[in-house]
């Protein structure tokens, strides 16, 4: 059996962990945020040396790509952003300094004019999309590119859309992730749990009844997100083979959502077949923090 850290979280938090254990083939840590000494969201990701990190799902995907950029940055990095579908121009242009481009070429012949050696990041895109208030992303070979021309110390690439909603499931076109891709995090956001399935809270409801069984205006329940990632066609769906795939658990800050990701970890640890090789709980506002960890030993 794996051992277990001791956890940081109050006492009712771990009177309630102990309903459930890690099965043999994964293994727990519960750990303090890394704000305060703990592990810090980039180790918590097992990101390591990974050049290029893709980023899928919903729920704090665009927020957890900035926020990994700042990190790096931090670090001396220089660190390309961008999409392989669109992003929102406001969140583009006001977070980084912005370039227009389409090939990898003209993203390298204009990234030394923005980036200082000791590091910092852009954000790429082709510029404004059909909808005038998204950008459109560089084609995912093109981003093959960028990273084989080693320009760039880190790439992070939003992969799909989700109307800002916090969970969703993919169309059939989704998600389009580069096939050069290091590690491939799906993000879901706990806060949509337990809310009426329906098009208000969840983008691309029909897709995810089929997914999960789950009937439109029922709760969404723990076992129904494990369901979605789980399906060949669901969350994990685009990962390159041999990518390490991560799950990420938005928004885990309180007792019921904590509750409800370790419900997910039960439901995915009690499944066979393919599964992320590692699952984090934990939220990115208004500083990132980590409630638990859990490594799928078989799948790392």
């Amino acid at each position: 059996m794996p051992s277990i850290a001791t956890p940081y979280q109050t006492k009712p938090a771990r009177s309630a962990a102990r309903s459930w254990k890690p099965s043999c083939g994964s293994t727990t840590r519960r750990l303090s945020m890394h704000t305060e000494g703990g592990i810090s969201l980039i180790e918590a990701l097992g990101l390591g040396d990974a050049r290029l990190i893709s980023i899928c799902g919903a729920g704090g995907k665009t927020t957890l790509m900035f926020t990994l950029a700042q990190m790096f940055v931090d670090q001396g990095k220089r660190v390309l952003i961008t999409t392989t579908t669109k992003i929102a121009k406001e969140e583009a242009e006001d977070n980084w300094p912005a370039i227009v481009a389409s090939t990898a070429d003209e993203v390298i012949e204009l990234y030394s004019e923005q980036i200082p050696e000791n590091g910092g990041a852009l954000i790429a895109t082709t510029g404004r999309a059909k909808d005038p208030i998204k950008l459109g992303g560089l084609a995912p070979e093109e981003i093959d590119l960028l990273k084989e021309s080693g320009a760039f110390d880190r790439i992070l690439v939003e992969a799909d859309g989700s109307r800002r909603l916090p969970l969703k499931a993919p169309a059939p076109y989704e998600p389009v992730v580069p096939s050069l891709t290091d590690l491939h995090i799906i993000v879901a956001g706990l806060n949509g749990l337990r809310e009426p399935l329906g098009e208000n809270t969840l983008f691309r409801a029909e897709i995810w009844a089929e997914l999960t069984g789950t009937n439109l205006g029922d709760p969404i329940m723990p076992e129904a997100l494990a369901a979605a990632v789980l399906h060949k066609g669901g969350l994990a769906k685009g990962c390159p083979p041999g990518t390490r795939n991560v799950l990420f658990l938005n928004r885990s800050g309180s007792l019921q959502r904590l509750l409800d990701a370790k419900e997910v970890f039960r439901k995915l640890s009690d499944a066979d077949g393919p599964k992320p090789a590692t699952v984090v709980a934990g939220w990115l506002l208004p500083e990132p923090g980590i409630s638990e960890i859990i490594d799928y030993l078989e799948n790392a």
